[in-house]
């Protein structure tokens, strides 16, 4: 399992930053668009698993929208998609006649899934067009704070973080992740062009986001734990050998991308000039 879990990040991670640095702004948000579809379809079937009915087709056609807002930026398109997610599904299934005791169940959870995916990809989206350095940064710290919890956490965990939700997370792990993150953090913004202030100043802002979005990171997997534990399910799908389904693998960019999005949008002096 764990050579197989590295096979795959060995494969897929070049393919992604290559597209990423010298590929056109669509042709990321193609490939966020598929990842993310994927994703939403997982989450469709954890819907279902839980004897709600999903009203999927309109849900992509939300979705899609979403991500056009972001790529076209236009914030208009992307509240009115919002907005039309917590209209238009609900009331597909009113129209779909399922037994009374899923109404809101399936209301509820076709519309949130909607809107956790398609905000999650509209922000990988949005920070590519304030350039690709702060996406290589958020990918850097996501993956190397999994990686640090992942192999800091199996050798000395011992107090678990969330035994309900997830029982292998330790709290050893959990700052293994953070500190992975903040190193990471002052190492990325230091090497990365157009990343604004002096070394000195680059990596200290560098580390303290680092930090943050590691703790925002592990609370978008936790998040995710319990959705899949909900639904009694191990994995959200097995598309990816080794690491589960793809909403397995983009729980925590799902959580921490509009949260960097955001924290740039207040912060402009972080931006890549």
């Amino acid at each position: 399992m764990k050579r197989t879990r590295e096979l795959t990040a060995a494969v897929l991670m070049p393919l992604v930053l290559s597209l990423l640095v010298w590929g056109p702004l669509w042709s990321w948000t193609l490939l966020v668009g598929l990842t993310c579809g994927a994703a939403l379809w997982e989450f469709h079937g954890l819907v279902t698993a839980s004897g709600w009915m999903a009203p999927r087709y309109l849900s992509f056609v939300l979705f899609a929208a979403i991500l056009a807002g972001a790529f076209l930026g236009s914030a208009p398109l992307l509240v009115a998609a919002a907005g039309a997610s917590l209209v238009v599904l609900p009331t597909a299934v009113l129209f779909a006649a399922p037994k009374e005791p899923v109404w809101l169940g399936s209301a509820a959870a076709t519309s949130f899934a909607t809107l956790y995916v398609g905000a999650g990809g509209a922000a990988i989206i949005a920070l590519r067009g304030l350039g690709w350095e702060t996406v290589v940064f958020l990918l850097g710290i996501v993956w190397a704070g999994d990686s640090a919890a992942y192999y800091v956490g199996s050798r000395l965990g011992k107090r678990r973080l969330a035994p309900v939700v997830s029982p292998k997370k330790s709290w050893e792990g959990f700052w293994g992740q953070v500190a992975a993150g903040a190193v990471f953090g002052a190492i990325l913004a230091t090497l990365l062009p157009r990343v604004p202030g002096s070394p000195a100043v680059a990596a200290g802002a560098g580390a303290l986001l680092g930090a943050v979005m590691s703790v925002v990171a592990v609370v978008g997997d936790l998040v995710e734990s319990t959705f899949k534990r909900s639904c009694a399910v191990k994995d959200s799908g097995g598309l990816l050998p080794g690491h589960g389904g793809l909403l397995d693998r983009l729980d925590s960019l799902l959580y921490a991308s509009p949260v960097l999005y955001g924290i740039l949008a207040l912060l402009p002096e972080l931006r890549p000039r």
